[in-house]
């Protein structure tokens, strides 16, 4: 087994964002409901994975899609950064963790 860590960097300025759940499909699967708020790590099978995420919202129902490919290695942690964009119809931005 493998981890992709999910962590989101969300401004100060967007604070009330944080109460909104993070939604994320891995390989085209159900959708999980994570925390904007805090790390999440989501247990895979090592190889190569396609991890989409957006947050929850009312209109547009999807705020800043982002999706990424990340290879993790059995036993391996993939540390994912994702940014919410300032205006609700742009896309957001996922980046590897350092």
């Amino acid at each position: 087994m493998a981890t992709i860590r999910i962590t989101s960097k969300v401004p100060v300025v967007q604070s009330a964002l944080k109460a909104r759940p993070l939604r994320v499909a891995i390989d085209g699967g159900e959708e999980q409901e994570l925390s904007l708020s805090k790390p999440n790590d989501v247990e895979v099978e090592a190889g190569d994975h396609h991890v989409e995420m957006y947050v929850a919202w009312a209109l547009p129902a999807r705020m800043g899609p982002a999706e990424i490919d990340v290879s993790v290695g059995d036993g391996d942690t993939v540390k994912l950064l994702y940014k919410p964009p300032w205006v609700r119809n742009k896309p957001g931005k996922v980046t590897l963790a350092r």
